[in-house]
């Protein structure tokens, strides 16, 4: 059956136009290019992570999927447009799960679009499209905090009471995590501006200070240092940080600062340019905490619809007191959807000329036909 219908369209294919036939090719050339090889490629770009450690840790950061939603969003291909983004993220969150062979990937907020107000029925149809999307994996701990298109609370729009307690009640929203003997990660919500007050495992029997057993992650949405608060301080001065995770920006930026300069931080790009792009970042934390050094790594956002050239996952790898950190690039899916728009406007296009030459050519003749009319 399957070589009946192999002859029936060869017979269609040759029976088309030569120009149509190129048509036909190069449209095809391009679907296999848009929706196989592009992503293949773009993995033979991303850096591999090489620990030296036994107990070296893997950690994925997918910032800002804001999956979307129905309700907002009323244009006729909203279906199409959900169905597309959907399956780009699943696709390359399913290759940077194969990639990093993480032990714990952590999802830095803004989760669903449409978290904050949405139906408890609309939200459940969100919660399973989330965990088609992003499958939580057999062995990797799994660590989901809020962000603000999830629980409001940016600018005008208020905390709300009920997404916040849902949030937690779907996604077991924890303030920290132990992973192991050298490492603890907390959960700083500057939304909330909730944290877990102190930790027991930073002094000993006798009270003394034993914080320099174990590095502490900080995971937050909104960026921590940025317009620094009491809350900040507070943070900083009780769970003293190594490194912190953040996301909300969109971009990939970094910020380093002693501890009394906060109010003078600046971010700087991180992998954003073609030379440093695919690069392995080393960062020293002991270092970091013998000189009471702030650092702070944004995290790109992994969705192509948030309004940014450059999107992808965050990869970094505690190995002993050294952080390594690089960014997993991912294509620009728009400029794929454009190269679609555009060949399929060349058939129209043409089409529209043809129409427009023909009616020209036939206006021409009927006037040169009645000027030549005897008297």
């Amino acid at each position: 059956m399957a070589k009946n219908w192999m002859t029936r369209t060869k017979k269609k294919f040759l029976r088309l136009h030569p120009a149509w036939r190129v048509y036909v090719i190069l449209l095809g050339l391009l679907v296999l290019y848009n929706e196989v090889l592009i992503y293949v490629l773009q993995k033979f770009k991303w850096s591999n992570i090489y620990c030296k450690e036994a107990d070296c840790v893997r950690i994925l950061l997918v910032a800002d999927p804001q999956i979307l939603g129905k309700t907002f969003d009323t244009h006729f291909y909203a279906g199409l447009a959900n169905y597309d983004s959907d399956r780009y993220l699943a696709w390359y969150y399913e290759q940077a799960v194969e990639h990093v062979q993480p032990d714990v990937i952590i999802f830095l907020g803004d989760l669903m679009d449409e978290g904050t107000d949405s139906t408890e029925m609309h939200f459940e149809e969100y919660y399973t499209r989330f965990g088609a999307i992003f499958p939580t994996h057999p062995t990797a701990r799994s660590i989901y905090i809020p962000g603000d298109n999830d629980i409001g609370g940016e600018g005008r729009q208020p905390l709300n009471p009920i997404a916040k307690r849902r949030f937690r009640q779907y996604f077991s929203e924890r303030p920290a995590w132990v992973i192991n003997d050298n490492l603890t990660i907390y959960n700083i919500n500057r939304i909330t501006l909730e944290m877990t007050l102190n930790d027991p495992r930073m002094v000993d029997s006798t009270g003394s200070d034993v914080s320099d057993r174990y590095l502490r992650i900080f995971v937050s949405h909104m960026p921590v240092l940025d317009v620094p608060s009491s809350f900040t301080y507070t943070a900083i001065h009780n769970l003293k940080p190594n490194v912190i995770f953040s996301a909300h920006l969109h971009v990939s930026q970094f910020a380093r600062i002693h501890r009394s300069r906060l109010k003078t931080v600046q971010y700087k790009p991180l992998s954003q340019d073609k030379r440093t792009a695919y690069k392995v970042h080393s960062f020293d934390l002991s270092y970091h905490q013998d000189t009471q050094e702030l650092l702070e790594i944004i995290v790109p956002t992994c969705s192509y619809r948030m309004s940014v050239p450059d999107i992808g996952y965050g990869y970094a790898a505690i190995d002993g007191t050294t952080l390594k950190y690089t960014v997993l690039w991912t294509t620009r899916r728009f400029y794929q959807l454009i190269s679609y728009v555009v060949m399929f406007a060349v058939p129209f296009g043409l089409g529209v000329l043809y129409l427009l030459v023909k009616f020209v050519r036939e206006h021409c003749t009927c006037r040169t036909r009645y000027e030549r009319l005897p008297k």
